[in-house]
């Protein structure tokens, strides 16, 4: 069976390889012309999930026909345009359709990488650098040349380089998950400043904001390597962590590992912000990383006003709500930001 035309649109193409290569019977020609035409783009990857992802809910027992509104279905089936193959990777603790949802979606992308490195005369190792990033209130999921898913969050930059004895990606701004391929021949390097997060095989989040890092660590284990700014006295330090563990790191903080809430630490690749007694000024300031209309405390005595409750990151009235029935605080909506102040 041949390829598909090039001129013809990646899902299309995508949704062409599909088939092949779950419902034909694909020779070894036609792995290795799969796995030419998938490592040219990681957009290439995204569609050929996608189309798995649509047939899965096109084939699902659980779908009543023709009773299902078709909006439902197209949003079972596909995401929207700025989330891209966005996966819910949630932690154990959160929820059993995300769960399941994870298991899945993790499945189809070994099924997609075996189609990939699955010839026993090739193999692909990517040796420049990529770099992927999202916008404001933007999410996306990619799937690495070693099979690797990185999810990141809102306004996030990564660059991967992929070599034949080391992974590494540079955390340049913002927060991702990070769902590492096992490959004890190739250790798994997340560098967001002077901080290393090293894994083999594990899913760990990393938060990189102008005054510290924070690293949470979903499954597995991984090794928070540090390293000294000062010429004069430069040392390096190694701090192992374990699953459901964190630390926050920076010039002026360095907390040791603290047990933390999964659901919590994750909650953003839903679209949710979980609070517990946070202060007014850090929860606006959160809001305003997704929403590009701006939320500004006018009123300096209401700043530390304690917060808590499960919003939704993209909808800043959910959090306007919230604050309306303490029936202290006025807010004034204007085009491009809203005011909060007291009364």
């Amino acid at each position: 069976m041949s390829g598909p035309l090039p001129t013809t649109a990646v899902t299309e193409q995508a949704s062409h390889w599909w088939v092949l290569l779950s419902e034909g019977e694909p020779t070894a020609a036609d792995h290795r012309a799969f796995a030419e035409w998938a490592v040219k783009s990681p957009e290439r990857v995204e569609a050929f999930l996608q189309a798995a992802r649509l047939t899965q809910a096109l084939e699902s027992s659980e779908t009543q026909w023709p009773d299902t509104p078709a909006t439902d279905l197209i949003r079972a089936a596909v995401t929207s345009r700025h989330e891209v193959a966005t996966l819910p990777l949630a932690a154990r603790n959160v929820d059993s359709t995300a769960a399941s949802t994870r298991r899945w979606l993790a499945l189809v992308a070994s099924v997609a990488t075996a189609a990939i490195l699955g010839s026993a005369a090739w193999v692909f190792f990517y040796t420049g650098t990529q770099r992927f990033e999202t916008a404001i209130g933007e999410q996306r999921s990619v799937v690495l040349s070693d099979g690797s898913l990185v999810t990141l969050n809102t306004s996030s930059s990564i660059e991967v380089r992929m070599l034949r004895d080391r992974r590494t990606v540079q955390l340049l701004a913002g927060e991702a998950l990070f769902d590492v391929a096992h490959d004890t021949a190739r250790p798994f390097d997340v560098v967001a400043g002077a901080t290393t997060v090293r894994a083999v095989g594990t899913q760990f989040d990393v938060d990189r904001r102008p005054g510290a890092t924070t690293v949470t660590v979903v499954e597995g284990r991984v090794a928070v390597i540090t390293s000294s700014s000062d010429v004069r006295q430069a040392h390096e330090s190694r701090l192992p962590l374990a699953a459901g563990e964190q630390v926050i790191l920076g010039p002026r903080v360095a907390s040791r590992p603290v047990r933390a809430d999964m659901g919590t630490a994750v909650a953003w690749t839903q679209r949710k912000l979980i609070f517990a007694h946070r202060q007014l000024g850090e929860v606006a300031a959160e809001f305003n990383r997704y929403n590009t209309r701006q939320l500004v405390i006018t009123d300096p005595r209401i700043s530390d006003t304690k917060i808590s409750g499960e919003f939704s990151s993209t909808n800043p009235d959910s959090l306007l709500k919230g604050l309306g029935a303490f029936k202290k605080f006025n807010i004034n909506k204007t085009p491009d930001r809203i005011e909060i102040s007291g009364k």
